[in-house]
């Protein structure tokens, strides 16, 4: 930390020396008499503040007060009526469409809309016949287990199945913001 009168020199003799940061070491060192002066960084620091201040001086001009936020009644307006118009945008398309950082437009669906990213769940849609045919399967199976001696054993099951009748569906990426869980299906 160096003092007020410090800092004016460096910046004067930077100035003055034209942007020498060992020229205006140097000075340093011998007007304060000091066996070590500051680093270019530390030269360059008061420098720069002064051209973007007009000060020196360590105060918090421009810091002071509570922090800025971007959670205001128009911008959570902005999202709102996005949202109201296309329930399935993403929050990076919301964002991009109001001008707002991704984090902003998180927080303000999170904490100011209460709405939350809800999972789609895709199922088959399967017609009545089909089920009667799946119903009258069931039984016949069960009827040839109980009076034929039908091992079970012989019935291979598998757990993987892709169905794609309607277009392929991308589950991990699809969310639906809502503030209750809206089951769609």
């Amino acid at each position: 930390m160096y003092s007020i009168e410090q800092r004016v020199f460096l910046v004067l003799e930077y100035h003055r020396i034209e942007h020498s940061p060992t020229a205006t070491r140097r000075s340093f060192q011998k007007q304060f008499n000091v066996p070590k002066g500051p680093d270019a960084k530390n030269i360059f620091k008061p420098f720069a503040k002064f051209e973007r201040t007009g000060s020196v001086d360590y105060n918090r001009v421009g810091n002071v007060g509570p922090r800025q936020t971007v959670v205001t009644s128009e911008n959570v307006a902005k999202v709102y009526g996005i949202v109201q118009q296309i329930p399935r945008n993403t929050v990076l398309r919301i964002a991009s469409e109001t001008g707002l950082k991704r984090s902003s437009t998180q927080k303000i669906l999170r904490n100011s809309l209460r709405m939350f990213p809800y999972k789609i769940k895709s199922h088959q849609a399967i017609p009545i016949k089909v089920v009667r045919q799946r119903f009258d399967f069931e039984n016949e199976i069960l009827t040839m287990i109980d009076n034929e001696g039908f091992h079970v054993v012989c019935i291979w099951f598998t757990d993987e199945a892709h169905f794609h009748l309607n277009g392929f569906l991308n589950k991990r990426n699809w969310r639906f913001g809502s503030s209750v869980n809206p089951h769609i299906v």
